[in-house]
């Protein structure tokens, strides 16, 4: 059952040079509980209005139960109207949070093999599925691969957290996908190229094996049509595509000035 409550944004740090982390607390002081990989619905207030954006949690270290605060990962985009504010703000800023939503959980029951394929902050929703999956990992009962797609290394977000994961278990997998990265370092797990390129390789099989997709919408739409190529259905392949909201109407926001960008970019680079 979905819930709004009041939040207010409490720290803020940089993941990338166009990444921010970002934790909203409930100002009542009570808990939140999801379910790994779920979203909620924030509404947050500018020059202009209300106005509402959808954002999985990236929460990992506490798990997903009972607890105070909500941590998102947002990417800035040129134009974006929530990038706009977000990036421009400073602790507390209130919000309104409501939630959860989605489809995008583990299945009751696992599977041999999961394969969980995402790009940019598509990989927010599988930060606190990796958390619920330690314990599998930890005896074996499953493998799961993620393919993660970024631009570069400075994109590999959440580089600490995942590399430990991929230290720890022997039934973890880990692809970097790189489309701009110079030279990839094989031993590092990486490689040059799409995440769609390294599906066939693992010769994924419909009858034992299920895949999470989230992030990019084409990258989705690739790997899906790949997969039903090879015998996956809608019910094998869970997947969220993260599109990015319209820019502001150029009749209600006025075009950002030099000062304005260099203030941006000074904000992200703040927090580091």
């Amino acid at each position: 059952m979905s819930k709004k409550f009041a939040v207010t944004l409490r720290k803020i740090h940089r993941l990338s040079q166009t990444t921010l982390w970002f934790r909203f607390e409930r100002n009542d002081g009570g808990l939140v509980s999801f379910e790994p990989g779920q979203f909620f619905r924030f509404v947050f207030t500018d020059g202009a209005g209300d106005f509402e954006r959808a954002y999985s949690p990236c929460n990992f270290a506490e798990g997903v139960a009972n607890i105070p605060y909500l941590d998102l990962v947002i990417s800035y985009v040129d134009g974006g109207r929530a990038s706009q504010h977000l990036f421009n703000c400073d602790e507390g800023v209130r919000a309104t949070a409501g939630g959860p939503f989605g489809r995008l959980v583990l299945p009751r029951k696992l599977p041999a093999r999961l394969f969980l394929v995402a790009t940019s902050v598509g990989i927010a929703p599988f930060m606190p599925i990796l958390k619920a999956l330690a314990p599998s990992l930890e005896k074996q009962e499953l493998e799961v691969v993620l393919l993660f797609g970024a631009r570069t290394r400075d994109d590999f977000l959440f580089h600490e957290e995942i590399s430990a994961i991929d230290d720890k278990f022997d039934s973890f997998t880990l692809k970097m996908c790189y489309s701009r990265e110079a030279q990839a370092d094989s031993k590092a797990n990486e490689i040059n190229g799409y995440v769609t390129g390294q599906i066939a390789g693992f010769s994924p099989d419909p009858e034992s094996d299920k895949f999470m997709l989230c992030g990019n919408p084409r990258m989705i739409d690739d790997c899906f049509g790949l997969l039903k190529e090879l015998g996956f259905t809608a019910k094998q392949v869970v997947r969220e595509k993260y599109v990015y909201a319209k820019k502001i109407s150029p009749q209600k926001s006025k075009v950002l000035t030099a000062d304005q960008k260099r203030l941006i970019a000074e904000k992200v680079n703040k927090y580091r």
